[in-house]
């Protein structure tokens, strides 16, 4: 049996498109449609580039496939409207099942954990007239504890928190999450007035929503991501705005703090109190929410929980993989974990060589890129690094990455200026060898998909100061052989040559721009940035020096 899941639709407000396809619960390929849109987000597409790559990727035409599986259950005529848009696009439409978007948000993580019960969290903005929930899961049985109102949302918190400090709501989230590092929570108590948390639930000053407000003048959801969201009341509660553009003085970056570390409390107690419940220490967390890496970072330490897992998309574009994995536990299918996230499209030798003979690039051919990408990372060269299948999700990790000498202090602001053109505050990851990540990290546990923070311990911080965040934290990614050999054994040789065991890792891309899929997309963030080197499966092109 054949499943496609999807994710976003047919309004503009819909984002991160994506698209998986499965073969008997065995999943066969995953990508987002931004990669093939080159439109970050891809806002209001359907996802119909990942689509045609499912389909070729698994050498089958949309006839092959039984069902295509979708959130939205609640919207009026969508499996219709589904139905005539793929007879339009494939000319042919497969059966279409609908789901609730929080529980393909819970399937995604639950299956992906391979954990036979836990504890299930959603936290999102907004999905199917709700804006999360919590779950026990057992078997295929999701218990469903409490549901979070639509405007009752910590996405809608955060994106509030965002735009007051300047930035793009569904957007920048990820910018005040590094920002409020810098910060002390000074504002606390004002947040505390705004959100508290209340058991399994929590409450969200309903005031502070403008489309609430809205809907008494307008018959329909009137607010756009252009618009202020929030009300008057969060500039009387906490002062002037922060207008885009204007720097950032120590009362924003502690506003900022004030506001991650009350999502932090508030979703703690939440995960504390259905664990009581349940009676189930595994803990796995999905929604947008759940790429607050810091957040993740709280619930992980709570004593309460045992195992934690965050899938590679816990976003939007996840609910197409728990949509899918859904209809195929309904047919009595075995859904595999999700252990690693290289689902998307490959490009062989031939394919990259003909990209660069049609531009007419200078380039070597080697007979082992890894040793020669180490000497370059070691003479302190920034490296891209193209290999393999494309990472389905946000993060890169490995195979379309930015890659660099940890120890290097000027490294970051090396990278941010020059190659990413972003924000200096904005910090770096580090790839770690999973059995020496120990080594380096605090109660550090296998996290393959850079979605969790840990702190860095203090003798060895100021041996690779590039990745160590300013609050003495880093988000690691672990890396194993048997999911990623040819990264980790530059990781490997890296180690050798350097005695570190791990490189910096940033995604392949120009700041507002998708991460990279293609060649041509790679070769165009080369030229366009100060990489000094991009290393394209054997072949290697360099700047002079």
């Amino acid at each position: 049996m054949y499943v496609i899941g999807i994710s976003s639709g047919i309004k503009h407000g819909h984002h991160d498109g994506a698209a998986v396809l499965l073969r008997d619960g065995e999943l066969i390929a995953a990508a987002e449609e931004e990669r093939f849109t080159l439109a970050k987000h891809a806002r209001g597409e359907l996802p119909r580039g990942a689509m045609a790559f499912c389909l070729k990727q698994a050498g089958i035409t949309m006839r092959d496939v039984d069902y295509v599986c979708s959130p939205l259950r609640t919207y009026t005529n969508y499996e219709r409207r589904l139905t005539e848009y793929f007879k339009y696009q494939f000319g042919h439409s497969p059966k279409i099942e609908l789901y609730d978007h929080h529980l393909c948000h819970a399937a995604s993580s639950y299956y992906g954990s391979g954990f036979s019960e836990a504890t299930v969290a959603c936290f999102d903005f907004s999905g199917d007239s709700s804006s999360g929930m919590v779950a026990h899961v057992k078997g295929n049985d999701f218990k469903v504890l409490t549901r979070f109102g639509r405007h009752n949302s910590l996405g809608l918190y955060y994106g509030m928190l965002t735009q007051y400090l300047g930035y793009q709501m569904t957007n920048d989230e990820y910018k005040v999450m590094g920002l409020s590092s810098y910060g002390s929570p000074k504002y606390l108590d004002k947040f505390a007035a705004l959100l508290r948390p209340n058991g399994i639930d929590y409450v969200l000053d309903e005031a502070l929503d403008k489309r609430r407000r809205d809907a008494e003048i307008f018959t329909s959801d009137f607010s756009t991501r252009q618009e202020r969201i929030f009300t008057e009341k969060m500039e009387d509660v906490l002062g002037p705005r922060r207008v885009r553009g204007q720097p950032l003085d120590q009362r924003f970056t502690d506003i900022a703090a004030s506001g991650q570390k009350q999502l932090e409390i508030v979703t703690t107690e939440v995960i504390r109190t259905a664990i009581a419940q349940t009676g189930c220490a595994d803990v796995c967390l999905a929604g947008g929410v759940a790429l607050n890496c810091k957040m993740n970072m709280e619930i992980a330490a709570e004593p309460s929980v045992g195992r934690l897992y965050v899938p590679p998309v816990p976003h939007d574009a996840g609910v197409a993989l728990g949509a899918a994995m859904l209809k195929c536990a309904e047919a009595g299918h075995r859904i595999a974990p999700l252990t690693h996230a290289y689902w998307g499209p490959e490009y062989s030798n031939d394919e990259i060589r003909n990209t660069l003979d049609k531009i007419g690039a200078r380039y070597e051919v080697l007979d082992d890129p890894v040793s020669r990408c180490v000497d370059d990372l070691v003479g302190q060269k920034t490296v891209g690094w193209f290999q393999g299948r494309m990472e389905y999700g946000p993060r890169a990790l490995g195979n379309r990455s930015i890659i660099a000498d940890p120890r290097s202090a000027g490294m970051k602001d090396r990278i941010n200026t020059g190659i990413k053109y972003r924000e200096e505050f904005r910090p770096f990851c580090p790839s770690v060898l999973y059995e020496r990540q120990d080594e380096y990290f605090e109660e550090a546990f296998d996290a393959p998909f850079m979605v969790v923070t840990f702190p860095v311990i203090d003798k060895v911080r100021e041996k690779i100061p590039a990745v160590v965040h300013v609050d003495g934290t880093a988000r690691i990614q672990s890396v194993q052989a048997d999911t990623n050999p040819l990264y980790t054994r530059l990781i490997g040789e890296f180690a050798k040559a350097a005695s570190v065991p791990m490189l910096i890792n940033t995604s392949l891309n120009i700041n507002e721009q998708p991460t990279v899929n293609a060649p041509l997309e790679a070769l165009h963030t080369y030229f366009c940035s100060g990489l000094d080197a991009l290393y394209l499966g054997p072949y290697r092109l360099s700047k002079p020096s």
